[in-house]
């Protein structure tokens, strides 16, 4: 399961680092290629809920074999899709077996352990997506650079299907477990706090893929980076990302979650700042370059707190209904992936510059979002 969320999670993020490419074969500009991503993102926010509770009384080893079966199709059909109309929908099927794999490997991870080992069992599966930002995407970029970025997405099929076949040999039957209805998911997003911590966390993904979407098309254009030179960007990003998440858990462990995640917003709109004044006054060069990836590393090690932390606030807000409000969770991230996506390349014609300030533009309203979060907890504890 965790190699299948890995195989997910590479299929998710790497499709920014081969983003000119695939325009450039599909016969589409770089900001139309972007709705691949934007509608991945869409579908699967939508779809998630929808799904876990259609599924929820199915067999978890028969629906993750399905899922993983989908994703296998979609990335083949991605990976020789002959034009733009086939490759959105083989981003659709992506999002649909992601939508259905994700809750069932978490589902599935926590019913096939004991108790006490359910916590190390879901960091596994979820970790695969996190170990994906970091050496599935470069991976896939490298492919990209050295073959074309049709092996990228072979890469990410023959991922999946030696997790299809080792699921399919080692997992037994699991029963299906007990799905929120979507009443109660309803009822768990007007829960006081609840919708406001949920709209920051998408106003969070929504600065961060209005810039990662294009991050392959920012580092050309400021940097003057290609091929490998990119891969180096995404593994810095992704290495931090994953050290940056190991360190948030003790740091939300300390201090309240929501202070943790107004600062950290605060030192994004500072960040993304400084990225807006290099893509607006840099030029391609040595300096340019190192300042670009210093700003990356950044730019990860900071905004990889807000998730984490969010999620903490969202689980204080919702007491009893913490799990079916932790469910709304991914929605709204990837809503934010959709919207920021979408965003990015409505304004990639008028340069980098309006690119990193939109990022900035989300980044404040973010800030503004936690500030009312962080308000209302502390009302809390003073109540």
């Amino acid at each position: 399961m965790t190699l299948g969320s890995f195989a997910l999670g590479t299929d998710a993020f790497v499709i920014s680092g081969v983003l000119s490419s695939v325009g450039d074969d599909l016969g589409v500009s770089v900001g139309t290629a972007g709705l691949l991503i934007t509608v991945f993102a869409a579908v699967y926010a939508l779809a998630a809920p929808l799904i876990a509770v259609g599924t929820g009384n199915r067999d978890r080893r028969g629906v993750l074999l399905v899922a993983l079966s989908g994703f296998v199709v979609a990335n083949v059909l991605a990976a020789v899709a002959p034009n733009y109309a086939i490759m959105m929908v083989a981003r659709v099927v992506a999002a649909l077996a992601t939508a259905l794999f994700m809750p069932a490997a978490s589902a599935t991870a926590a019913a096939i352990v004991r108790p006490e080992e359910r916590g190390r069992a879901l960091t596994a599966v979820l970790g695969g997506i996190t170990v994906a930002s970091a050496l599935g995407v470069p991976a896939g970029t490298v492919i990209a650079a050295l073959a074309n970025w049709r092996a990228t997405f072979l890469f990410v099929a023959l991922l999946s299907l030696v997790a299809l076949l080792g699921l399919a040999r080692a997992l037994p039957p699991v029963p299906p477990t007990a799905e929120a209805p979507l009443g109660d998911r309803v009822r768990a997003a007007v829960l006081p706090g609840v919708p406001t911590i949920l709209l920051a966390s998408m106003l969070t993904f929504c600065g961060m893929f209005a810039l990662y979407a294009y991050l392959e098309w920012l580092a050309e254009k400021v940097g003057g980076l290609h091929g490998g030179a990119v891969a180096s960007v995404f593994f810095a990003y992704g290495v931090c990302g994953v050290f940056s998440n190991l360190v948030t858990g003790v740091l939300i462990d300390r201090h309240p979650p929501e202070r943790v995640a107004l600062l950290s917003s605060g030192a994004l709109v500072v960040v993304m700042g400084l990225l807006a004044v290099m893509a607006l006054v840099g030029s391609p060069g040595a300096t340019t370059v190192t300042v670009l990836f210093a700003l990356v590393v950044l730019w990860s090690l900071i905004g990889w707190t807000m998730n984490p932390a969010l999620q903490k606030c969202l689980i204080s807000a919702a007491g009893e209904q913490a799990q079916v409000a932790l469910s709304l969770s991914g929605s709204a991230v990837y809503a934010g992936q959709a919207i920021g996506s979408l965003a990015g390349g409505l304004v990639l014609v008028h340069g980098a510059g309006a690119l990193t300030l939109t990022a900035v533009g989300f980044q404040v309203l973010t800030v503004v979002a936690m500030a009312v979060v962080a308000r209302g907890a502390r009302g809390s504890r003073e109540g």
